[in-house]
């Protein structure tokens, strides 16, 4: 079973627990019988941040 989302894809959180943000996805694991990501989030070119938990496949949306 491959991941939903590689590495640099762009994603938007669509969780109300997470809030709605978007970011990048920059790791996948499988865990527990399902794929999670931990997501780095831009606002500009000084900041970023990371989730420091991994975000389920299901609370995240592919953009474009």
């Amino acid at each position: 079973m491959e991941p939903r989302f590689s590495e640099m894809n762009k994603v938007r959180v669509i969780c109300d627990r997470l809030g709605n943000d978007e970011g990048y996805v920059i790791a996948s694991k499988f865990k527990d019988g399902r794929w999670i990501y931990k997501i780095c989030i831009s606002d500009g070119p000084k900041t970023s941040d990371i989730f420091d938990n991994w975000i389920p496949e299901e609370c995240l949306q592919l953009t474009r």
